[in-house]
């Protein structure tokens, strides 16, 4: 995360100076010490961050692909004058442990159009989904699975 973080520094500077470079590394070392210190973060975190990276980009690219099919989904329903919503609320449980990746979960979820996390308890999900065919299904969603290969990694 340290190497992330001064990169990042030295990516929004634009240019590379010594002053630059110094202050970046003490601005840096203070965030990652912040982060070590108070959100219970370490190096051991970063080693299962790079050994979940090609499923963290994987993941990216999926709920993008969902994304982009669920809103084709609901601007379907917009525009069909005659069709009828059923909207639904769907309860379904997942035997993802790790509280991150329930939330990443829960997000995923909301930002896909059609479909909401309403609540999440432990690893029970209640959602709302805009029409009954956004909620078929929706307990074995690709996200559950790729969430799932990302925390035997972990």
């Amino acid at each position: 995360m340290f190497i992330l973080l001064f990169l990042l520094w030295v990516a929004l500077n634009g240019k590379i100076t010594v002053e630059i470079i110094v202050i970046g590394f003490v601005v840096t070392l203070g965030v990652y010490a912040f982060a070590w210190k108070c959100l219970d973060y370490s190096v051991k975190s970063d080693i299962h961050f790079f050994k979940n990276f090609f499923w963290i980009i994987l993941y990216i690219f999926v709920l993008i692909y969902e994304i982009i099919k669920s809103s084709l989904s609901v601007v379907l329903i917009a525009f069909k004058q005659d069709i009828e919503i059923q909207p639904q609320i769907v309860f379904f449980e997942v035997k993802l442990k790790n509280k991150v990746l329930l939330t990443v979960l829960a997000n995923s979820i909301t930002l896909t159009p059609g479909t909401m996390t309403v609540d999440v308890e432990e690893n029970r999900f209640c959602v709302h989904a805009l029409d009954k065919s956004m909620a078929e299904g929706i307990e074995d969603l690709v996200f559950v699975k790729l969430l799932m290969k990302m925390e035997e990694n972990v």
